[in-house]
């Protein structure tokens, strides 16, 4: 599909926006009237880019607007609109959901994740301008919180966690410049053509230049705060705006903070584990779809994504999952890769004897990596029937907890190739496996 028709279906449908943030505009809109505050309406739409959409494109087609090219504030426009009006749109929104075979709880979690990179660009600008004494902030605000939102849709359409960079793919996709993609989806909603001024191709203002840096800062933080490059750009915001690099920097961890404290979704919350993580936990952003592990559902989804990763970027050539049976106090596989179709371990019920290596395993979160060497020294301590199946090669174990409750054991290993497990690998294994432990949202 080319940029003019696919922008042309985007703006012929009314979009849904997060679960979460309709769930307090229907808390919000149900009180009286008089209750309702349309700065506090103006906080919430301001807190989901897709919900900031919505509302814009009801004055985008505004003649006025269009003539003298002006950006009106949230508020403003709410004030515009009226109680009423808003409240016979606001009761037709529907919340972003799963769709079988349409859109799925992996590309949905990136989504959220792109749209609080938005969020987040958006309070390190609001807070750059203001140390640079500029205290109009609002056009500002609102275009990152846009800019990231076509690139969001192309993933709801596409249905798939993106191969490169997301913008980069948008770009590489339409096969024109991001900037070029972000002007034309203004002009086909359309949106306040004010917002041209900070998005789209124009001349680079310092403005301008001072939300591309803030976008870049937000939307790269996964890939490293330790890179140069990501503090070259802020390095470059803080000479733009007359300051020092420390008060610079330190605008980017309060706007993290700010959105993981606030989050409108789990994916809200990635920014700042990103700004936290240690250059030797860096794991792959393909990693980052792993869901809670609060219900049956989403330990099935999260454990399918870990053995994605373990298979496909760790390439270990077997995987093993087994899930613990509390009735019968036993682990029986429940997903696999790279087991022959008669191999014994897809049958085998692995039994938590007293004294048994699996029982000292699964008593606690834990893992452990046998090399060769201490394979053999296993085997002949345990009578763990296990080890009778899986060769005389190395592998890595670790016991998955849900909470306090153990949910079942990862087993990996090369035990076609007889390839050794390096201590990188292992300690990837051991991070994957860590990160379902992790309550998200």
């Amino acid at each position: 599909m080319d940029l003019v028709n696919w922008l042309k279906s985007i703006a012929e449908r009314r979009w849904p926006i997060l679960p979460a943030t309709l769930v307090e505009l229907r808390a919000t809109s149900a009180r009286h009237s008089d209750l309702i505050s349309f700065s506090d309406l103006a906080n919430l739409c301001l807190s989901d880019p897709l919900l900031l959409f919505d509302l814009l494109r009801v004055v985008g087609g505004s003649r006025a607007l269009q003539r003298n090219e002006s950006l009106p504030t949230v508020e403003q426009t709410l004030m515009l609109m009226g109680m009423e009006a808003l409240g016979h749109r606001f009761d037709k929104l529907t919340p972003l959901q799963p769709v079988a075979d349409k859109l799925s709880p992996e590309v949905l979690e990136a989504v959220a994740d792109w749209l609080a990179r938005g969020r987040v660009a958006a309070l390190i600008v609001k807070e750059w301008l203001s140390l640079a004494d500029e205290h109009k902030v609002e056009e500002c605000f609102v275009a990152a919180l846009l800019y990231n939102l076509p690139a969001c849709l192309y993933l709801i359409y596409r249905n798939r966690l993106p191969d490169r960079p997301l913008l980069q793919e948008v770009s590489d996709h339409f096969a024109t410049d991001y900037p070029r993609v972000l002007e034309q989806f203004v002009q086909a909603m359309p949106l306040p053509l004010g917002l041209l001024s900070m998005l789209g191709t124009g001349p680079l203002t310092p403005r301008r230049q001072l939300l591309k840096l803030a976008m870049a800062t937000a939307n790269s933080l996964e890939q490293g705060w330790w890179r140069s490059s990501w503090h070259v750009g802020i390095e470059a915001a803080a000479k733009l705006i007359g300051t020092d690099y420390a008060q610079a920097y330190g605008a980017v961890v309060r706007a993290v903070l700010a959105v993981a404290r606030s989050p409108r979704s789990s994916g809200y919350t990635y920014p700042a584990r990103a700004l936290l993580q240690l250059q030797s936990d860096h794991q792959p952003s393909s990693m980052k779809t792993v869901a809670t592990l609060a219900e049956p559902q989403q330990l099935e989804q999260a454990v399918r994504e870990a053995i994605r990763y373990l298979a496909n970027d760790l390439r270990f050539e077997r995987i093993v999952f087994y899930r613990y049976e509390r009735t019968s106090h036993e682990l029986k596989l429940r997903y696999q890769v790279g087991l022959a179709e008669n191999h014994p371990l897809r049958k085998l019920a692995v039994e938590l004897e007293p004294g048994s290596f699996f029982a000292l395993l699964t008593s606690k979160p834990q893992s452990f990596h046998a090399p060769m060497a201490v394979r053999a020294k296993l085997v002949a301590t345990y009578q763990d029937a296990f080890f009778n199946h899986i060769g005389n090669g190395e592998f890595a174990v670790m016991t998955l907890f849900a909470g306090h409750e153990l949910a079942g054991v990862f087993y990996v290993d090369n035990g076609n190739s007889g390839t050794a497990i390096t201590q990188d690998h292992y300690l990837k294994f051991k991070e994957c496996v860590t990160l379902l432990t992790r309550r998200r949202g």
